[in-house]
């Protein structure tokens, strides 16, 4: 059995995340590293606790892909299904059954659907979702291999919406926080709990809305505080804060958790998932792997976050940041700060066999 030196561990992980945070790379972050069994060290600065609730952003999309893979695991769903067959309003329209032909599950989940990677929803205001989703798939091009992509998980959250047949907070709720004990994690939270800021306005959409030549006239202030509130902007304006690509709120330590159960799964399937997957570069099921997460995988979230664990060597990290609070816009971009943390905790890990 190994022995880490937790006390060199905790002072390295201090060091790395106060060096980012004084170089303007955030204003507040919460870090914890761990193993399959227990936490070895937390470092929380700025306004951020170990309670505190961060917009997770696209770390969203890992519980919903751990809700599908739980669901196929079950024999309710299978990788093959296509997703016009598990949505029916999708077979309604002769153009999205087509252009939909052969995305099936495995496709969604890692990112080679050949759906546009972004398209602002909200900017067809008043249109239910399969009508928007048919302009937007009509007006963008089809693209080719690998695309990462928030409208597969839109379409993974209205599946598990479909199977399960109550809304996604309560899946979240009933389907996995409540079974793995995952703590603090919600849709929507309670404005009273501590939550650390995300942004102010959305002024990176304001642009992408404005390179589109696409009009929206509901964006938030630039100068207001995104609290408590989705920053993502199809999830916040359009889906009303609940989507399976966006709008989880947690503390680090429910992510941790949440690691830990892939880390410890026995299924094949939730093995496979964090394993690249051979058409598919960088891509497990719902994960991603590479040079930033050292034998092993994880996600990020555009607000921030981040989480990486490697079941090869027994080590994990959940890194959340709010990058974006800053009145003007800050070009440091978190997977430098990621990339350190995952390369040392992997570093100290390895050196202590």
């Amino acid at each position: 059995m190994r022995s880490i030196d937790t006390e060199r561990l905790q002072k390295e992980i201090n060091d790395i995340t106060a060096r980012y945070r004084d170089a303007g790379y955030f204003p507040s972050a919460c870090v914890r590293v761990f193993t399959a069994r227990r936490t070895l060290a937390c470092c929380c600065v700025g306004e951020a606790r170990e309670d505190s609730l961060f917009d997770v952003a696209s770390l969203t999309k890992i519980a919903t892909a751990a809700q599908v893979l739980l669901l196929i695991d079950g024999g309710g769903l299978s990788l093959d299904d296509a997703i016009a067959d598990r949505l029916p309003a999708l077979r309604e329209s002769a153009f999205l059954r087509e252009r939909l032909e052969g995305v099936t599950l495995y496709r969604l989940l890692t990112h080679t659907s050949s759906l546009p990677a972004w398209y602002p929803f909200y900017t067809r205001a008043g249109e239910d979702f399969y009508t928007a989703l048919e302009y937007a798939l009509a007006h963008t091009q089809a693209s080719e291999g690998v695309t990462y992509s928030d409208l597969n998980f839109m379409l993974l959250g209205k599946l598990l919406e479909a199977a399960r047949g109550k809304p996604l907070a309560r899946c979240l709720r009933e389907d996995l926080a409540q079974p793995l004990g995952l703590g603090n994690i919600f849709y929507r939270p309670d404005a009273a709990l501590p939550i650390v800021p995300s942004s102010y306005g959305n002024p990176i959409e304001e642009e992408m809305c404005r390179e589109r030549g696409l009009a929206f006239g509901g964006f938030r202030p630039r100068d207001r505080a995104v609290r408590g509130e989705a920053n993502d902007g199809n999830c916040h304006y359009y889906f009303g804060g609940e989507a399976g690509h966006a709008g989880i709120f947690a503390d680090a330590l429910a992510y941790e958790r949440l690691c830990r159960f892939f880390m410890t799964a026995g299924s094949p399937l939730l093995l496979r998932a964090q394993r690249e997957q051979p058409d598919a570069p960088g891509r497990g099921l719902g994960l991603q792997t590479g040079i930033s997460y050292p034998h092993g995988c994880g996600h990020t979230g555009f607000t921030g976050t981040g989480i990486y664990f490697s079941r090869e060597r027994d080590i994990g990290a959940v890194s959340f940041t709010n990058r974006l609070y800053y009145p003007e816009a800050n070009e440091n971009a978190t997977w430098e700060f990621r990339r350190a943390l995952h390369e040392a905790v992997f570093a100290l890990a390895a050196s202590f066999d």
